[in-house]
């Protein structure tokens, strides 16, 4: 009985043998996983022109890696900006699959598609350098390299409803709008300065188009276009104050609503309004200005009713004397040059030594090229004057650089921090105004196109 008792358990070891095993081998292949990525969407669902995030997480279990490299995801139809890193990545524990790891975001980007359909995000690596020990040491010979690749995330953006209501320029997402005026009192003709604040969870790195609506008796200073006084992010919440100039024409007590926006509510799935806040302005007449008292007249004497009686004066006469005399010396001159409708340029005379004088040249025509801004007339055509400008100052391929290393370039070649701030935030335009659904606004191209004049300006010469 206890020989049968004994191959029994024999055959029962047997059996289980091959799965207890499997089992730890399967254990120590995922102990032996110490490193890799995760990548998360917030939203995969999205509108478009809704903006999502896109979130990169590092896990580790052994040492805190060192991470010396990274590569650019691709996101073709897809606008991104990263979110800038913090200078210390904080981590924190978790248990994956039974595992104990330590996690921490490596790295953020803000999405917005531009085109429905399902839109791909890959090719996003990382190289880690993990020491062999804990201990903290500056020497890397003894690290082992690893290079991680994130997984993949699809973005499925739906369509806007069609058609868009008049006046829509893009703007997707829940925004906000308060109006504060400079001062609550004013002089009819004075200018009064109007400050108006968007906060909202969409896509603010450019101002979208503001309708300013005005009662009769206050205008808006002509050719005064938005500028932007601050801009400022929390999180996923942004909030850009803009200011113009109003000029009331005559005396009154005005209220009123000046601002609307209209824009698509996600949260909603459908297009809205948003109208400021009312404002209050009283308007004081204008100062009469001090008119100069006339002086009393002197009594008339004989030359002088004889000089009113006269109309043609000895002045008179000699000034129309010389302006004919003018004329008619243009006119030979004109003979002599042998041209009709315009006037020759002089030619330098002939060296000393020169057996005769050096033939005229043709005149030339002397009209000067239009503005650079007047041939600016789309976002596109503003990005590739500027490409063409930063060629020009040393900047071998702008358009493939990030904003960061075309920075680093344009600070070797000697140009001022302001201008760098400057050409950043002018691309930040550029982008939003080519990847945004919707036409820019006339305001928002002029805005553009002097703002890419003063930065074009402002670029070291080489």
């Amino acid at each position: 009985m206890f020989t049968h008792l004994r191959w029994l358990c024999l055959l029962l070891l047997a059996l289980l043998l091959p799965a207890i095993t499997a089992q730890a081998r399967q254990q120590g292949e995922r102990h032996g996983d110490t490193l890799f990525i995760e990548a998360s969407l917030d939203n995969k669902t999205p509108w478009v022109g809704q903006e999502v995030l896109l979130t990169y997480t590092l896990f580790f279990s052994e040492a805190a890696p060192q991470i010396e490299d990274r590569s650019k995801p691709e996101h073709p139809g897809i606008w991104a900006r990263e979110i800038e890193p913090e200078t210390y990545i904080d981590s924190t524990p978790v248990t994956v699959g039974g595992i104990r790891y330590r996690k921490a975001v490596i790295r953020q980007l803000r999405l917005v598609a531009m085109q429905s359909g399902k839109l791909p995000v890959s090719g996003y690596q990382l190289r880690c350098l993990v020491p062999k020990t804990r201990e903290v040491t500056i020497d890397t010979r003894t690290d082992t390299e690893t290079i991680l690749t994130a997984p993949p995330v699809t973005i499925e953006a739906r369509a806007l409803p069609q058609p868009s209501p008049p006046g829509f320029s893009g703007a997707v997402g829940s925004f906000s709008v308060t109006v504060a005026p400079g001062r609550s009192e004013v002089r009819a003709g004075e200018p009064l300065d109007l400050s108006i604040t968007l906060t909202g969870t969409g896509n603010l790195d450019t101002l979208p188009a503001l309708t300013v609506t005005l009662p009769e008796g206050i205008r808006r200073q002509e050719s005064a276009v938005p500028v932007i006084v601050s801009s400022k992010r929390e999180g996923r919440q942004a909030t850009v104050t803009t200011k113009i100039t109003l000029i009331p024409s005559w005396a009154g007590a005005f209220r009123f609503a000046p601002v609307r926006l209209i824009g698509f509510d996600p949260q909603k799935g459908r297009y809205g309004t948003v109208i400021s806040n009312e404002i209050a302005v009283e308007v004081l007449p204008a100062t009469a200005a001090a008119q100069p008292q006339p002086a009393k007249a002197a009594p008339a004497t004989a030359e002088t009713q004889e000089s009113a009686a006269s109309p043609v004066t000895p002045i008179m006469v000699t000034l129309a004397i010389i302006v004919l005399a003018l004329i008619f010396g243009l006119h030979l001159r004109h003979l002599k040059t042998g041209r009709s409708g315009s006037l020759a340029i002089a030619e330098p005379p002939a060296k000393p030594g020169n057996s005769g004088a050096e033939p005229t040249a043709k005149a030339r025509k002397t009209t000067e090229p239009p503005p650079a801004a007047a041939r600016w007339n789309s976002a596109e055509s503003v990005r590739n004057g500027l490409y063409e400008a930063l060629k020009s100052a040393g900047i071998r391929n702008p358009a493939g650089l990030t904003a960061k290393e075309l920075g680093e370039k344009l600070k070797a070649g000697g140009a001022r921090t302001e201008t760098i701030e400057a050409v950043r935030k002018l691309l930040a335009s550029i982008d939003q105004a080519l990847y945004t659904p919707g036409k820019s606004s006339p305001e928002s191209l002029e805005a553009m196109s002097r703002s890419a004049s003063q930065v074009i300006a402002s670029l070291p010469k080489r």
